[in-house]
């Protein structure tokens, strides 16, 4: 089977040897896979809270639909993700990235679906981490 790159015809095993713009792909959630989960499925209790800065956002496809988590500094220089449940998902959309922010877990709301997390989410935009991409 021959490709054709531009003007000139190559094998297969022609263009992988001249490795024009090749790049290796990696799994989207791997860039945060080792970062804890803050807000794991049964860990958290009402009133719990986190505090830091907004550094990152980022979102992928799994087998369940559109995934979104948010990366949070801590004072302590560690930082941890926040998976984007709905009630987060639709708070963190008005949060500039390197805001300074203040999550708290409010506990659950029936909704029509059933039980939904909710949460307090604070945030000051002035009080900000430079982020470099």
């Amino acid at each position: 089977m021959a490709i054709v790159a531009g003007n000139n015809k190559l094998s297969q095993r022609e263009r992988k040897n001249t490795h024009m713009a090749r790049k290796t792909a990696e799994a989207k959630a791997g860039k945060y896979a080792d970062l804890d989960t803050w807000n794991k499925k049964g860990e958290l209790k009402e009133g719990d809270s986190l505090e830091g800065y907004f550094v990152d956002k980022d979102q992928f496809n799994t087998k369940y639909g559109e995934m979104v988590i948010y990366i949070i500094e801590k004072a302590d220089g560690t930082a941890v993700k926040v998976t984007g449940q709905s009630d987060i998902k639709g708070k963190f959309e008005e949060v500039p990235v390197g805001s300074h922010v203040w999550i708290k877990f409010a506990g659950l709301t029936e909704t029509k679906n059933g039980a939904m997390k909710t949460y307090e989410i604070d945030y000051d935009d002035e009080d900000k981490k430079v982020v470099v991409e």
